[in-house]
């Protein structure tokens, strides 16, 4: 299979540089109608503090019996009128029932079958009625604290331009995560990385996890929440968070605010490692295409493909063909991501690279 795969290379890098040139061309055509539909941002009134904590679950009643009651003591420990909403994705351990009879004073939202991770947020995201919407995975931990100092930055953000705050994920080593969001660039690549946080003040973050993080209810919804683009799961909290820095607003990563995680403790059980990278792997493609407007990363990033392919092979333990996969799945996606491209330009108010420097990227 690899000998095939490096048969195809040169005319999938073709294809990829002709997407890029295209692509920029389209952004050229499209400018004069995204100044005519430029809109200024409204101001909205501040958010209250009260929250919608959505927890998503598929078969994980032995998670739910370590997060409920954490849960249960950090909502009980936070000044508002909060709910806590678990939508369960058609699970045949049951999870419902026993959530029905030990957590009565959580609302339950039961899906018939698995609509994985962005549809099931999105299911508990439309029963949601507080000015906040906190997602938070299945298989945490949360401290008794963890809500409080989550929504603090709420209540000091005088600007009005506080989209989320993200928690410090502990979690046992290999430490894959830790919330604190960066990315550098390098070789055409925006890559994601968490490097450890610092005790102290809230500090910028380039995104809020899609599993530990609060967001100001209407600014998620003008943005459009975690988008189908990238259905079923990973890179959505990425793609989300771009898009609220671009719009002016910002990301806040608070030290004190504390989860403990079993990292992939859900989507391992149902898709297994390959797939999970392939498929985290074609939604980083999607991402590119779908937020960064910058012509010289656009082109950079097409230009440097072949040796990205391989060096991520590498790293991740993949063959080549599967790194081909991964980059082909993206295809079908891609007259979306660049219909989401065009239609958001109009709400921009920073360029990528301010982005970038916005969240202290070196």
């Amino acid at each position: 299979m690899n000998g095939l795969a490096l048969l195809v290379l040169p005319f999938v890098w073709l294809a990829a540089i002709a997407f890029a040139i295209a692509t920029l061309l389209l952004d050229l055509v499209a400018t004069p109608v995204v100044w005519l539909l430029r809109r200024r941002q409204v101001d909205a009134p501040p958010p209250t503090r009260n929250a919608s904590i959505v927890v998503l679950n598929w078969n994980g009643l032995h998670f739910l019996r370590e997060l409920m009651p954490s849960l249960q003591i950090a909502v009980a420990r936070c000044p508002g009128d909060h709910e806590v909403i678990v939508v369960d994705n058609g699970s045949a351990d049951g999870s419902a029932e026993w959530l029905t009879r030990e957590c009565p004073w959580a609302k339950l939202v039961r899906l018939p079958r698995n609509v994985y991770f962005i549809r099931g947020n999105a299911a508990g995201a439309r029963v949601a009625s507080r000015d906040l919407i906190v997602y938070l995975n299945n298989d945490m931990r949360v401290d008794p604290d963890w809500l409080c100092e989550l929504l603090q930055p709420f209540a000091t953000d005088r600007d009005g331009d506080l989209f989320a705050t993200t928690s410090r994920i502990e979690m046992q080593e290999p430490r894959s995560e830790t919330g604190l969001t960066r990315c550098f660039l390098r070789h055409g690549e925006i890559r994601f990385v968490q490097p450890p946080g610092q005790p102290g003040a809230p500090v910028p973050a380039l995104w809020a996890g899609g599993g530990s993080s609060a967001f100001d209810r209407r600014k998620h919804d003008a943005i459009g929440g975690f988008e189908d683009l990238y259905f079923p799961m990973y890179v959505e909290d990425a793609s989300l968070s771009w898009q609220a820095w671009r719009r002016g607003w910002r990301v806040a990563y608070v030290h004190a605010s504390v989860v403990h995680h079993a990292h992939r403790g859900s989507s391992a059980k149902a898709f297994g490692r390959a797939p999970l990278e392939r498929l985290a792997w074609r939604n980083r493609e999607l991402f590119f295409v779908r937020n960064v407007t910058d012509p010289w990363l656009v082109l950079q990033h097409a230009l440097a493909m072949p040796w990205n392919l391989r060096k991520h092979c590498k790293l991740l333990h993949l063959s080549l063909f599967d790194g081909l996969r991964a980059w082909l799945a993206a295809v079908p996606r891609l007259p979306i991501a660049l219909w989401h491209r065009e239609t958001a330009r109009r709400h921009y108010r920073r360029s990528d690279r301010e982005l970038l420097r916005c969240v202290n990227v070196r």
